[in-house]
Formats: structure tokens, sequence, C-alpha cells
């Protein structure tokens, strides 16, 4: 069994390698546009994937805390490939509101459980110590991937459109295949705790859920750092996503913008395999500062300094890379495995929360003072965010140190 566990280490590296080859990824926004789309359409079909995301995270997170990782990775992998198939032949708002419903459940399906089966396997292994440089690892190869990705996307949109979406359903097919490979942790122990479930006749998914509630009332630093990560994470995927129009109406090619992506991503790629430097040096406190001001700085800069903007960009790459390795492993060494896929799933939720108001409010401003003054107005918008969690983070912090001594 230790064996196949380690193999999962592995196995990890190469099934987020293509779960992260997503080659739709720098140019769907370009796409929808092509299509007839408006910028206001575009930010509500993305309002809908989050939506989706709102209602579907905690109970996705549940299953997988109750029926496994690796059948959550495996469903959403399934749901994912029909959903790149239904963007292929939509033509209509409601065609695509379809599609971005499906590939927003996938992406539940697979956030925590991927994240909480790696952790697992270290730590039945007696290995977690071992997870921030593996995680880190990990987001290296899901941002050089990412790379490469965004860089054939653009390549092939200038192409046609329609390549890049046929291409990234052949590569969401090998990622299913790959994920079919994974041994699930703690197989046993879960089937004991869904038995005795089951002989309670409590609803399964209420129960994980309060359980996952409890913990968090009780570990408030971690529910804080959970909804700082998610505000920084809608904040870099808002960037990343209007930047394809915002280059675009700059002049550059599609091609070229692939390649500004592309370079991003290994940016944010030796960030995250490195990230494990910074955390020695730093603590959290500091660390969230720091992210903070960077991110409100390329913000700011990409409004105002137009020149630098291909620099201001690459900027929230860094800081995205940095957040990605050090946040997991600060929330991962601090909540049970019993409760590990669904609490991590919070974090999704709180991600759809603040991207189901940003995204189309940009939209919305967008269509009227432009792309660049609005992420002007996106950084004031969410400097009292970072101010009030930075508070709330420092409060807490300092009673469970308070309790510890």
């Amino acid at each position: 069994m230790s064996i196949k566990l380690k193999r999962n280490i592995s196995i990890g590296y190469i099934y987020n390698f293509f779960l992260q080859l997503n080659i739709t990824s720098a140019i769907w926004v370009l796409y929808l546009a092509f299509k007839g789309m408006s910028l206001i359409e575009i930010g509500i079909l993305e309002s809908i994937y989050h939506m989706t995301g709102l209602i579907l995270e905690i109970p996705s997170g549940a299953i997988a805390d109750l029926y496994g990782r690796k059948f959550s990775v495996i469903a959403g992998r399934i749901v994912n490939l029909i959903s790149c198939i239904l963007m292929i032949t939509a033509n209509s708002f409601l065609e695509f509101s379809i599609a971005f419903i499906l590939s927003s459940a996938a992406m539940n399906m697979n956030s925590g459980a991927a994240e909480a089966l790696i952790y697992d396997s270290l730590k039945e292994l007696g290995e977690e110590e071992r997870y921030k440089r593996i995680w880190g690892q990990t987001a290296f190869v899901m941002s050089i991937s990412q790379g490469i990705a965004v860089l054939l996307g653009g390549i092939l949109a200038d192409v046609k459109f329609l390549y890049a979406y046929i291409f990234g359903a052949v590569i969401q097919t090998l990622a299913l295949l790959v994920s079919l490979s994974f041994t699930e942790p703690s197989a046993d122990n879960r089937k004991s705790n869904l038995c005795n479930l089951k002989i309670r006749k409590e609803n399964i998914f209420i129960n994980q859920l309060k359980i996952s509630i409890d913990v968090l009332k009780y570990r408030k630093a971690v529910l804080y750092i959970i909804m700082f990560s998610a505000l920084l994470g809608s904040l870099q995927t808002t960037v990343f996503f209007y930047s394809q129009k915002f280059f675009s109406d700059m002049g550059y090619t599609k091609t070229v913008i692939a390649v500004i992506c592309a370079i991003g991503s290994v940016v944010e790629a030796f960030s995250s395999k490195y990230a494990y430097k910074i955390e020695k040096r730093l603590n959290i406190g500091e660390i969230l500062i720091s992210l903070s001001v960077l991110n409100i700085a390329a913000l700011a800069g990409l409004a105002f300094i137009a020149e630098y903007s291909i620099g201001f960009y690459l900027l929230t790459n860094l800081t995205g890379g940095l957040a990605f390795t050090i946040l997991s492993d600060y929330i991962n060494r601090k909540i049970p495995s019993e409760s590990r896929a669904t609490i991590l799933s919070f974090e999704s939720l709180w991600f759809s929360i603040f991207m189901i108001g940003v995204f189309p409010l940009f939209g919305l401003i967008a269509e009227n003072i432009g792309l660049a003054l609005t992420f002007g107005v996106i950084a004031l918008i969410y400097i009292p965010a970072i101010i009030f969690l930075m508070l709330k983070l420092q409060k807490h912090e300092q009673q469970s140190e308070e309790a510890v001594n």
C-alpha cells in the first residue's frame, strides 16, 4: 500500500500537468467576444461560473471526504470533458451558460480533493513535512504547463479558435485517463465513517459540513487565511482574464498575448517552487502584507503606466505563485484530515463569492471607462477588504498565541 501511496505523488505531477494544460485559458475571453458576447455578457458568464461554484463547492468537498478523493477527481474530469465539447458547439448566451455551469461543477469536484489526496497520502506515510516542497513542485509543474498551454492556445487561435478547443478536449481526456491511476488513502477509515453516519441516520453532507464549520469556528485564523487567499486569487484571476482583452486593445496579436501569458506562467512557476525560502524568512503576517502591497501596486501600474503594463502583469504572476504554495501549506497544517477536502472547499467557496461580484462589475465599469482605468478602480475596492482581513487575522493569531501560553 505504501508503494501505491508514494506513486500518488508522481501521478499527481502528471495529472496536474494535464489539468493545467488548458490551452483555452488565455483566449476564452477573446473567443467569447468572437462569438458575439459583450464584455458585460462575458462578465455575467464568469459570474454564473462562480455562482455554480458557490452552490456546489461544499457538497463537492463532502463527497470527496465521504466517497473518496479519487472518485471526486475522476467525476470532475468527466464533467469537464462534456463542458469542453459544449464550448465548441455553443453559439448563444444560454448554451455558453450551460457550458460554464458544467465547467464550474468539474472544477469543484477537483478543488480540495486533489490537494487532499496528496496531503493525506503523505500523512499516511508519515511524511507530511514534505508537503510544502512537493506542493511547491506541483505548483511549478502546473505553472509550466499553463505557460505551454497559453502559448499553444494563442498560436492555434491565431489560425482558428476551433482548433484550440478541440485540442483542449483531447488534453482533458488524457487528464481523465491519468486520474484513474490514483490510489485512495485511508479508504478503510472513510468507509467506516460513512457507515457510522448512515447508522445514525444523519444527512452525511450536512454532518460533514457541521464538522468542518466547527473546526473553523475554533480556528478562526485559518478561516481568515482562507478568505485572504480567495481574495488574492480573485484579484489575480480577474487580471489574467481581462488582460487578454486589455493587451488585444493595445494592438498585440493573440500569439503575442499568449507569449506574455506564458512568460507569466514561468514566473509563477519559479515563485511557487522557491516560495518555501520566503516562508522561512518571514512570518505569515509579513508575507500577507507583502503580497497585498505588491498586488495593489500591480493593479495601479496597469491602470496608469501603460508602457510597463507587461511588467505589472508579470508581478501578479509572481505574487500568485508565492501565495499558492505558502498559504496552502499554512492551511493544510492547521486542519484535520477527516475534514480536509471540505474545509479546503471553503477557499473555493469564498473565491466564488468574490468573483461573482468583481468579475461582472469589472466588465460593466470597463464598458464605460475602459479596461485600464478599471484596474485602478478594482484596486481601490480591494484595499478596504484586505485591511479588514488583516486586522481580523492579527486578532485571532494573537488569541491563539495567548491560548498556547
